[in-house]
């Protein structure tokens, strides 16, 4: 998972209720709460090159990587899948999924194994919030602007296309927050005790 410094993150949350980088910690503890309540996750590792990210990484035991050389989302995450146990599976995510559950990820995860390469997309419809390749092959991703088109072009499977029965089963995987509006529906639909901590105080 690479994982931006705190400090420039969420910069269109400007104007939320809780100051952004507050916000981007919040994100993240939940999502690590998530990935360690997962029963498909065997290694938990963030590629940054913020310290204050890897203080929190480093209270769950997790492993962070310095990303400084390695710049860019999908870069970092190729060099962070290289530090993975021998023959296991890469799922590479983003940090701001306040919803993300355990059971959502095995969902993701079970469904994605019988596939090369898949994906699935944002509820905005043309970003991604999760890449995965069972079997370690297929790097690098292609997050980014318009990254929905980018993976299915690069011949990855999109899950919610390719899975429509899941649809509800995967939403709290695709509930990226980059905007207030964004933040409201994460809001309504239940997110993590770390960010509904954060935005109540």
């Amino acid at each position: 998972m690479p994982v931006r410094d705190f400090r420039s993150a969420k910069s269109r949350l400007g104007d939320a209720r809780v100051p952004p980088d507050r916000l981007a910690r919040a994100f993240l503890e939940d999502v690590l709460d998530a990935l360690r309540q997962a029963q498909g996750i065997t290694d938990i590792i963030v590629a940054t090159h913020d310290p204050a990210v890897e203080d929190v990484v480093a209270k769950i035991g997790a492993m962070t990587i310095d990303d400084q050389s390695h710049p860019g989302i999908n870069a970092a995450a190729a060099h962070a899948a290289t530090f993975r146990a021998p023959g296991t599976g890469i799922a590479v995510l983003v940090s701001d999924l306040p919803c993300l559950t355990g059971d959502a990820l095995d969902i993701a995860l079970s469904v994605a194994e019988p596939h090369a390469t898949s994906f699935v997309p944002d509820l905005e419809g043309s970003g991604t919030s999760m890449w995965m390749s069972p079997l370690g092959a297929g790097l690098p991703s292609h997050f980014g602007v318009q990254s929905r088109a980018a993976h299915s072009a690069a011949g990855a499977l999109d899950l919610v296309i390719a899975h429509p029965e899941m649809t509800d089963s995967l939403l709290p995987a695709r509930l990226d927050v980059d905007t207030e509006a964004a933040l409201d529906r994460a809001v309504a639909h239940g997110v993590g005790a770390r960010t509904a901590a954060a935005l109540a105080r």
